[in-house]
């Protein structure tokens, strides 16, 4: 059997549409990516598991979900994927371009120096990350002209995301005031995104 080389892969559509969605959405699902470039999920799945192979995605479970995202060399290689289209084209599509800043975190608690203890502050973290992905997705949506459901499929993911964080509190039986009340707000924010 003739060994595929990796440029075979990326001369191919769905390959490329799907490292370049792994790229905006920074941590999803094969499902989600399915319907982003509009194939069979088993297509999908083969597809991830070449890119594994070369080293440009990586798996992780965090309870039953198993999420993709791309590695040092995909981040390398989506960025050449950009320069190729710059070449070809002249310029990104609009959905490719990096988000002017439209939401920020400024409005919202952003002060890890006063959490309390070390495990306090590892929530506090991940409720950070969590916002920052939103935040940055939301922007790249709206700079790309995505509609309602676009933008519901993109950010309703992170619902579970922030259910674990709350599960999390609750197991800890976290009384940080900072960490509640950020936890709060991105919450709050994530719902209002979806829902406006």
């Amino acid at each position: 059997m003739v060994k595929e080389y990796a440029e075979q892969l990326f001369l191919q559509e769905k390959p490329t549409l799907a490292l370049l969605a792994i790229w905006s959405f920074q941590k999803t699902y094969a499902s989600v990516i399915t319907k982003e470039i509009n194939s069979t999920f088993a297509h999908t799945t083969k597809i991830l598991s070449k890119m594994e192979e070369y080293g440009l995605v990586k798996f992780t479970m965090e309870g039953r979900v198993k999420y993709v995202e791309l590695t040092e060399s995909g981040l390398k290689v989506v960025e050449a994927l950009k320069n190729l289209i710059i070449a070809l084209e002249g310029e990104l599509p609009e959905l490719m371009v990096q988000p002017e800043e439209q939401i920020s975190n400024n409005d919202l608690i952003e002060n890890s120096n006063k959490v309390s203890n070390e495990h306090d502050k590892d929530i506090y973290e991940k409720i950070k990350r969590l916002n920052d992905t939103i935040i940055s997705i939301y922007n790249e949506l709206i700079n790309s002209g995505a509609d309602k459901e676009i933008i519901m499929r993109r950010l309703g993911p992170f619902k579970r995301d922030l259910k674990k964080i709350e599960n999390s509190i609750h197991e800890s039986q976290i009384n940080d005031g900072t960490t509640m009340e950020y936890f709060s707000q991105t919450k709050d924010l994530l719902e209002s995104l979806i829902n406006q």
